[in-house]
């Protein structure tokens, strides 16, 4: 199992690094402020389904992680069963913080307020 766990996070690792160094490559090739600005602007529907792909996946699959979970850990039947009914909880928050914190909502509210007065 722990060889499992540590091949998993190693890919993870790896797939991370990658990711970051070809941000940085990226980075270090744009000249200016600007065109680094477009191409940030250019990404963030992307960035943005991809989270609320994940937050999806998650709810999705809430009701397995609980059971796998528990029978790694030897949780009692009651303490799985709190954990999967705190899947719309979760789910909630994650979607009020990728509202307020991805995109930005409160600020485009209050523009679109001052727009209107």
């Amino acid at each position: 199992m722990r060889r499992r766990w540590f091949f998993a996070l190693l890919l993870i690792a790896i797939a991370g690094v990658l990711l970051i160094g070809g941000a940085l490559w990226q980075a270090v090739n744009v000249s200016s402020l600007g065109a680094v600005a477009e191409q940030v602007d250019a990404t963030k529907p992307y960035l943005a389904a991809i989270r609320l792909t994940l937050i999806g996946v998650l709810a999705i699959t809430w009701t397995y992680w609980p059971a796998w979970t528990g029978r790694a850990n030897r949780w009692n039947p009651e303490q799985s069963a709190g954990w999967r009914a705190l899947r719309w909880r979760v789910v909630g928050w994650l979607v009020v913080m990728e509202l307020v914190i991805g995109q930005g909502l409160p600020a485009k509210l209050i523009a679109a307020s001052t727009d209107i007065a």
